[in-house]
């Protein structure tokens, strides 16, 4: 696979800094201070976006709690998208980093690199019928709430597994790193 390959060859400690401070300034930006999530966060919480497993009555309950902050709601959606982009970079940055340093590109491992691609896809998909439903144009029970469900569900399940994986890699580099600094030469 060439976009894993490409993802290991040119990670860097830079590459990983940069997507990082991008994350957390863009979430502070979009999550943090008063703005579109944080107005429908305070009409409807818990948004359908924030809660794992199948919920009955959900997202129709927190659709019609939104009310005046329906339109931050639907602007929020789009915000959300650069939002799923930084984390999904951030955390390739981080595995990539992990894998390079510690010399485990050619190992089974590699194929976390899989895990921001899918959850930059359910986190689209979602956004999409999120908006749609929110908006009325398709019906916020049925199948289109089930379909936002499981994206939800597997967007998740891929950022947690993504985030700690991210982490332990960029762990195990900082440690392998910092011993190759402070090897002697042979």
């Amino acid at each position: 696979m060439t976009f894993i390959s490409r993802r290991i060859e040119e990670a860097s400690w830079i590459r990983f800094l940069v997507s990082f401070v991008f994350l957390f300034a863009y979430s502070y930006w979009a999550f943090i201070r008063p703005g579109f999530w944080t107005r429908a966060n305070e009409a409807a919480a818990p948004l359908p976006e924030t809660l794992q497993g199948f919920h009955e009555g959900e997202p129709t309950r927190a659709f019609a709690m939104l009310g005046e902050a329906t339109s931050d709601y639907l602007i929020f959606q789009a915000v959300d998208i650069p939002f799923a982009f930084l984390n999904a970079l951030m955390i390739t940055a981080a595995v990539a980093l992990g894998l390079k340093t510690l010399k485990l590109a050619a190992t089974p491992l590699r194929f976390l690199l899989l895990l921001p691609l899918i959850l930059f896809a359910t986190e689209i998909i979602e956004d999409a019928l999120l908006f749609l439903m929110a908006a009325d144009y398709i019906p916020d029970t049925g199948a289109p709430a089930k379909a936002q469900q499981v994206m939800t569900n597997i967007k998740g399940a891929s950022g947690m597994l993504g985030s700690v994986c991210a982490l332990a890699a960029i762990i195990g580099a900082a440690i392998a790193s910092l011993i190759r600094l402070f090897r002697k030469p042979a």
